[in-house]
């Protein structure tokens, strides 16, 4: 069965947060959510969860919920393996004072995390264009 997959935004203290999230149970408004969590200052990790519909949070950003692609549900193991745990989130990335630890490299941050994992699943034909 193919299943819907969107990109959402969350309100963020500086930024918004985006994330992926994939729809497995229509019926329900449920799915799950694949995003990284943490700060440049500390370094993110992947955490996906089960979540209501994205749109029905409280930190939702109106309007950020966009359809991407489809992706069949015997795919979604290899999706959270072959991409969303193979592209590494965003290490540390500044000081507490705002230096930057890796001046030469530009930030990385969930909104690049999210692109990789987006084109790698795009690339090995998981996700399917609408």
């Amino acid at each position: 069965m193919a299943l819907k997959v969107y990109t959402t935004e969350s309100i963020g203290a500086q930024r918004n947060h985006i994330a992926i999230y994939i729809e497995t149970e229509p019926s329900e408004n449920r799915g799950w959510l694949h995003h990284v969590t943490g700060t440049i200052l500390n370094g993110m990790d992947y955490t996906p969860r089960q979540t209501p519909d994205p749109e029905m949070l409280a930190e939702y950003v109106p309007d950020s919920k966009k359809l991407i692609a489809t992706i069949e549900e015997s795919d979604l193991d290899r999706f959270r393996e072959e991409c969303c745990m193979a592209v590494l989130p965003p290490r540390a990335q500044v000081t507490l004072k705002g230096t930057r630890l890796y001046p030469d490299t530009p930030l990385y941050r969930c909104g690049d995390w999210l692109k990789d994992v987006q084109d790698m699943a795009f690339r090995k034909g998981i996700l399917k264009p609408l």
